[in-house]
């Protein structure tokens, strides 16, 4: 199977996904930087900036979970979108021990950030 990457640009405040999106693709950085952030009870809530070189979007293309936060340009930005496809195309030939893993932290991830969510909402 051929990587396909689709070059998408983005303008400072663009939403390039929302919490809550399927997660139907990753993205690496080309050019720029991404903000990853959730709603807190009074303000968003910046979990990380991804610059070039970086990935992002993958935890949603790895558990086919909706995505728990979302992903907006603060600059100028260029990413390559893959679609969720091939990852899954690769996961599925990856040593079984390796794909529980990841799934055993990405479970463990998205517990911790339902937790957060319930300990500053109270």
């Amino acid at each position: 199977m051929a990587v396909t990457f689709q070059r998408r640009t983005f303008q400072p405040g663009d939403i390039v996904f929302s919490k809550g999106d399927p997660g139907s693709s990753l993205y690496l950085v080309e050019k720029g930087i991404v903000e990853i952030w959730r709603d807190g009870t009074t303000e968003r809530r910046v979990l990380g900036r991804i610059e070039a070189g970086g990935l992002f979007g993958e935890m949603a293309v790895f558990d086919r979970q909706p995505r728990m936060a979302s992903a907006t340009a603060i600059e100028e930005t260029v990413v390559l979108e893959m679609p969720g496809s091939i990852v899954r195309h690769a996961m599925n030939r990856a040593d079984p021990l390796l794909v529980q893993l990841i799934h055993a932290m990405l479970n463990h991830i998205r517990t911790l950030a339902r937790k957060l969510d319930e300990d500053t909402a109270t």
